[in-house]
């Protein structure tokens, strides 16, 4: 398992965007967000269009390649905020191309999710500083993110992926403050299980979380930060559970914060973290 820790705090940065079922389900909650998973492309852009034509903005999305077709997760909030954009789909010419283009209109990344040799991403006009990679292997990223933390950088996001058979990494981060955080990447099933009960143990919740297929084995990365708050964290459900599980904690008032997709055994999983 590669290791990645560090508490830090530090300074902030930006993020442009432009943004495009099985029933994931929407909340209940005075429609305050919307969540949806198993959506092919057109599913997902229909969605997209739909929800943001109502005023909801994107948070988190998702993607992942089953058998050969590629689906999305992603959550919709209706709240205020700086400009953004979205863009999914996208090869690693076309992430970079859009990168360019929207960082030099002073956006800056917010998201980024890495699948099948695509990615999906999210950014806003939010400024601050911010580093962005993709394509690194797992000792490059952990170079990227042993230099950038000790800069005064925390990781924002972090997204595997497999190409051409091997594991690379795309991640997000930021100069700004706050509290302790840690993370880490290329985590088995079990490892990313052991770890989140150390850090559970240690008063650690969970931020983000996003599962990856290497060669056919699920592997994990993760982000936690000391902060208050009741949670809850579940991985490797497949679509029905992930469904009960949701419908379960949301009507417990919960609010769905991050969600994963990939597979396992040619299988649609499934990883999120609810907060209270």
């Amino acid at each position: 398992m590669s290791k990645l820790r560090f508490p830090r705090p530090a300074a902030l940065a930006a993020l442009a965007a432009l943004a495009l079922f099985p029933l994931a389900s929407a909340s209940a909650q005075a429609q305050a967000w919307i969540a949806r998973h198993g959506m092919t492309s057109a599913q997902y852009q229909s969605a997209f269009n739909q929800f943001t034509g109502q005023g909801y903005r994107l948070t988190d999305v998702s993607g992942y390649r089953v058998n050969g077709t590629d689906f999305y997760a992603a959550i919709w909030s209706k709240k205020g905020g700086p400009a953004w954009a979205a863009r999914h789909g996208m090869s690693g010419g076309s992430y970079q191309s859009n990168f360019n283009d929207l960082t030099a209109k002073g956006f800056a990344p917010e998201t980024v999710s890495g699948y099948g040799g695509k990615f999906a991403a999210i950014w806003a006009k939010s400024g601050g500083a911010f580093v962005a990679r993709h394509g690194l292997t797992s000792a490059q990223y952990q170079a990227e993110f042993d230099s950038w933390v000790a800069k005064g950088y925390r990781l924002t996001d972090v997204t595997g992926y497999e190409a051409a058979g091997q594991v690379r990494y795309a991640a997000i981060w930021r100069k700004q403050g706050g509290s302790a955080w840690q993370a880490r990447h290329g985590m088995t099933s079990a490892q990313y299980q052991a770890t989140f009960n150390q850090m559970s143990a240690m008063g650690f919740k969970p931020l983000r979380v996003n599962g990856y297929d290497v060669n056919g084995t699920p592997y994990y990365a993760a982000i936690w930060t000391m902060s208050p708050g009741g949670y809850v964290a579940r991985h490797g459900l497949t679509g029905a559970q992930y469904q009960a599980e949701f419908d379960k904690w949301t009507s417990q008032g919960y609010r769905l914060q991050d969600i994963s997709g990939y597979t396992a055994g040619g299988q649609a999983r499934y990883a999120a973290i609810w907060y209270r």
